[in-house]
């Protein structure tokens, strides 16, 4: 049961009927898309508070795990590689912390993701592009191969 219920954290849910909601509860993943996707502004949150509350959920590391972390993140570039959302503010800054935290999405994050993000025309939005660039600057040094051939 309860690798069942770890599986299940790590799905993203699409309610099929936006005028009668069904689904009840949030996964971790639903949970740390969620908090990417809200509007700190509109609701009065100051933005450093908006972060810090991302910052918490990620040391949170035995609740939002590296495989957690990584199906929100995975999930969200899907969706901005689709055309169907942007990137959310704090996507890049969720990523170089990600790096910092969890080693064992380097070779997922160089070798998927940032192609995924190069794809999907990250470098049109200057903000995410400079943490695209920071990003790739500290896998580079970690000996993730793939990130060098990426820049060229």
């Amino acid at each position: 049961m309860s690798e069942r219920l770890g599986r299940h954290a790590l799905v993203f849910r699409d309610e099929p009927d936006k005028e009668n909601p069904s689904l009840n509860g949030m996964t971790l993943c639903e949970q740390m898309v969620f908090l990417h996707r809200l509007d700190f502004r509109g609701v009065g949150l100051p933005q450093k508070r908006y972060l810090e509350a991302i910052r918490n959920c990620l040391e949170e590391d035995e609740i939002f795990t590296d495989r957690v972390i990584m199906a929100a993140l995975d999930y969200m570039s899907g969706a901005f590689l689709a055309g169907e959302d942007g990137l959310p503010l704090a996507y890049m800054r969720t990523i170089i912390l990600t790096c910092s935290k969890h080693e064992s999405l380097h070779s997922w994050i160089c070798h998927v993701l940032l192609p995924r993000l190069i794809e999907g025309k990250i470098y049109t939005d200057r903000r995410q592009w400079e943490g695209w660039m920071r990003c790739a600057k500290m896998l580079e040094n970690t000996g993730a191969a793939g990130v060098s051939s990426i820049k060229e």
